[in-house]
């Protein structure tokens, strides 16, 4: 009888209902996405059969997306403790934090961006801290021409923004004077392809030929993989294939 009924449908030009991948419905920015998502997703999803789907936002609220089950899981550039930490500053806590479960899955570099035509093309770690805390304020300063740094910064990417704060800054609070940016890299970067004197950082998002990355001390930060409760088949077949399969070879920094 099956036979038959796939000939009528054959016969008659009938198309069959699609059958739909098993997928996984990911929260992630775009740290995680830039180290590691978008390097190992066609190759997990060749082996696996299992499409990665992304729901992009920033960290806050990736956790607050996978809390209320709009998501599966989701992927944040920080410890998973200081995310908790970043949720509390901003008056989300968890009842049952306990309940979720993480691990790092990898690191993702934060990049520091310059004007093209800005003559500096390294700074120390001492030399970037005082100029993103705003003891440092003139490029002459550090090695460039006589002109005021503009500072181009983002609250609303708090993984990364905290993170550089703790390994650049030590933790001292950005300098207020800056010009404050959405979350998105591309505009950020365009603030300082447009600016000669700006100055930001970010994920490799913000790279292109038509800015300059300072070589810098390496700024790196842990990239975790967070479910609300023990993770599905699915998702530990996703952290098997990054960290023990083909995908630890794939992913990036």
């Amino acid at each position: 009888m099956k036979h038959i009924f796939f000939t009528i449908v054959a016969l008659l030009g009938l198309s069959l209902p699609a059958v739909h991948a098993e997928e996984i419905v990911l929260c992630a920015g775009s740290g995680p996405m830039d180290s590691v998502f978008n390097p190992v997703k066609n190759a997990f999803e060749k082996e696996t059969g299992i499409k990665i789907r992304n729901l992009f936002g920033s960290a806050s609220l990736t956790l607050k997306q996978l809390n209320t089950n709009v998501c599966e899981t989701a992927s944040v550039g920080i410890s998973f403790d200081e995310m908790l930490e970043i949720m509390k500053k901003e008056g989300v806590e968890f009842a049952d934090a306990d309940s979720f479960r993480h691990v790092t899955i990898g690191r993702s570099m934060i990049h520091t961006i310059v004007n093209k035509e800005n003559p500096v093309s390294r700074l120390s770690k001492e030399q970037l801290k005082g100029i993103f805390t705003g003891k440092i304020t003139n490029w002459k300063q550090v090695g460039g021409n006589d002109s005021p740094i503009i500072v181009v910064l983002s609250t609303l990417n708090p993984a990364t923004f905290t993170s550089y704060r703790k390994i650049v800054l030590d933790n001292e609070p950005f300098t207020k004077e800056v010009m404050e940016m959405g979350r998105i890299m591309n505009d950020m970067r365009v603030a300082v392809e447009t600016n000669p004197e700006a100055i930001c950082f970010g994920t490799s998002s913000i790279l292109s030929s038509s800015i300059k990355r300072l070589d810098t001390p390496d700024v790196i930060r842990p990239i975790t993989l967070i479910t609300k409760g023990e993770p599905s088949p699915k998702i530990k077949k996703l952290i098997d294939f990054i960290l023990k399969g083909p995908g630890k070879n794939l992913v990036k920094e």
